[in-house]
């Protein structure tokens, strides 16, 4: 990871409170919280098998250390269905213990029979409704922290500063390894795909070993500044020795293959929800420099709502300077955010809350450690809230 200036965080001040946070993934526990205000539990239990059948079944999806995107592939992969037909109410994050509602369009009960060391399922019931982004809640987080240390901190008088509300920051998960979304997402508003291409597939960035050793074997076998040359067997040999879950560089390198610089297309065979949080990214680091900059101004009252880019943002003055000057910086015209090549890249205006208050927040001393406990509406970060008790180091840990 690199620091919070890069995903546009300053002027934050932290509580600089000590420990081990991530050591394990049931460390980090992270439960949805349905519209009714029902938590997911995620604990494994008996399945009845529902009869009453209707056009979708839907489940809870427990997992620990692993994405939702991977999960949703190796689910498609395991029940020989489309990934199209699975859907969820919200991305939860990888290095954790989770669960989540999901669905999956047409499938029956008694089929779904999938388990790994990973991965169960519980909760199995018919609905006339699928899930869908944004259709819940909000996240009930257990964290505990090891070798917890207060230094010296009131923690009732810190409890009461947490609940008057935090700076609603986007937080690092939205931007992707190495903040590499802002890079890719600012590419593509500048019509420059193959500079996106090469960021997504060949670029370098924190990952796992695996992962790195196959994107440097690409990028040692790929030259983009001369694909006249390209040697098109060895390329395919590289693709067919790519693990499963490089699934996108593998389907995106074939294509070019038969569609030569054609890299709008290439980017686009990404599912679509995917594109959309990476092409959200440069939203996203454009709100934070906002809020950033309202936070140096010393307002004593932040705006409500602030409003993000987009090809139809209408600024009142509050924010018209501060929004101009970071886009002016960024080298992004206001008239850029509408791509005829690519239109879901079009990206609309809206308004994101200023300031976040946790629910229910609890942080106890448990035998040298700490368990911290509490809930958030959707749109607001855990990872926000842990950088404000703990400082930077949060971000560079996870």
């Amino acid at each position: 990871m690199d620091n919070l200036e890069n995903i546009g965080i300053k002027y934050f001040d932290t509580f600089n409170l000590s420990g081990k946070l991530f050591e394990r993934e049931e460390d980090f526990i992270v439960q949805e919280i349905e519209e009714n205000g029902e938590i997911l539990s995620v604990e494994k239990t008996d399945e009845n098998i529902p009869k009453d059948k209707k056009d979708f079944l839907t489940f809870t999806l427990v997992k620990r250390g692993v994405s939702t995107p991977e999960a949703v592939k190796s689910l498609s992969r395991n029940l020989h269905i489309s990934f199209k037909r699975i859907a969820y109410n919200g991305n939860k994050d990888k290095r954790a213990l989770t669960s989540q509602k999901m669905s999956i369009f047409k499938f029956d009960a008694e089929n779904l029979k999938f388990s790994t060391d990973r991965i169960f399922i519980r909760d199995l019931a018919y609905s006339n409704d699928p899930c869908k982004i944004g259709k819940l809640y909000g996240n009930h987080f257990t964290v505990k922290v090891r070798d917890f240390n207060d230094n010296n901190k009131d923690l009732d008088k810190l409890k009461e500063e947490i609940i008057k509300g935090i700076p609603n920051f986007y937080g690092p998960q939205r931007f992707g390894s190495s903040s590499l979304n802002i890079e890719v997402s600012k590419s593509i508003l500048k019509k420059d795909f193959k500079t996106a291409f090469f960021l997504l597939v060949l670029k370098e960035r924190a990952e796992s070993k695996l992962n790195a050793y196959k994107r440097k074997g690409l990028r040692e076998t790929i030259n983009l500044d001369d694909t006249n040359n390209l040697d098109r067997e060895k390329i395919k040999e590289v693709l067919a020795s790519l693990p499963g879950f490089m699934y996108f560089e593998k389907e995106s390198i074939a294509y070019l293959l038969e569609h030569k610089n054609d890299y709008a297309g290439a980017i686009r065979l990404m599912p679509k929800y995917s594109r959309l949080i990476i092409l959200q990214a440069f939203q996203y680091y454009v709100f934070n420099q906002t809020l950033s900059e309202l936070l140096k101004e010393g307002y004593d009252e932040i705006p409500g709502d602030i409003p993000t880019i987009g090809y139809d943002m209408l600024l009142d003055e509050k924010f018209e300077t501060i929004i101009n000057g970071i886009l002016e910086r960024e080298g992004i015209g206001r008239d850029m955010f509408k791509i005829s090549s690519m239109p879901e890249a079009s990206l609309k205006s809206f308004k994101h809350p200023s300031m976040f208050f946790p629910e229910d927040f609890s942080i106890k001393e448990e035998g040298g450690d700490a368990i911290i406990t509490f809930n958030l509406k959707k749109g607001s970060y855990a990872t926000i809230l842990l950088i404000k008790l703990f400082g930077e180091a949060v971000y560079k840990s996870s």
